[in-house]
């Protein structure tokens, strides 16, 4: 996997996926990561904090410059719905700054309310403020992109549309133009 991964970096993704990260191949992702590259992974742990501890220490033994690099951690719990057990997205946790001694300084964004079963957005987003700086948009324009893009994806759930394929097209087609797939798929 090492290797793989080494490998992909050569290739100059866009993004770079690892599937788990359990020991060494953190070290090539979050060097990935520390230049540029956008990548996603899993990893067992039920919160930041212990990310961050596993990302510290034996076997993977990352420095905090290096987790520093990441940017968010999307937190998922088994939970008991409606009498029906599911996984819900607990969290997701914005990781500001990690200090030398690897205490973690976050925001959170988005969670889920067990009690009522919904999920809530605070606007104040530390991602977001990065993407407007990078690409010069106003707080609205980012905030009206990202409605846009929650409706698209909630649609796509109503309608029944996972498959892979078929969402990695339409996601493709809303990068290309976004006004023809937001109208075909009736989002004004």
């Amino acid at each position: 996997m090492f290797d793989l991964l080494k490998g992909s970096f050569r290739q100059n993704p866009d993004y770079v996926i690892v599937g788990e990260v359990r020991g060494q191949e953190a070290y090539v992702l979050f060097q990935g990561m520390a230049s540029g590259h956008s990548s996603l992974s899993s990893m067992h742990a039920d919160s930041v904090d212990t990310v961050i501890k596993r990302l510290e220490t034996p076997p993977i033994n990352l420095s905090p410059t290096l987790v520093n690099t990441l940017d968010v951690v999307a937190v998922m719990s088994h939970a008991i719905v409606k009498n029906k057990e599911t996984r819900r997205l607990r969290e997701v946790v914005e990781v500001v700054n990690v200090n030398p001694d690897g205490v973690a300084i976050t925001n959170t964004p988005f969670f889920w309310n067990a009690a009522d079963d919904s999920f809530y957005f605070k606007k104040e987003s530390q991602v977001f403020k990065k993407i407007m700086k990078r690409y010069g948009l106003s707080q609205q324009e980012i905030l009206v992109e990202f409605e846009r893009r929650t409706r698209l994806i909630y649609s796509l759930f109503r309608r029944n549309i996972t498959d892979f394929t078929t969402v990695q097209e339409i996601i493709n087609a809303y990068y290309k133009n976004p006004a023809s797939v937001l109208e075909k798929f009736g989002i004004k």
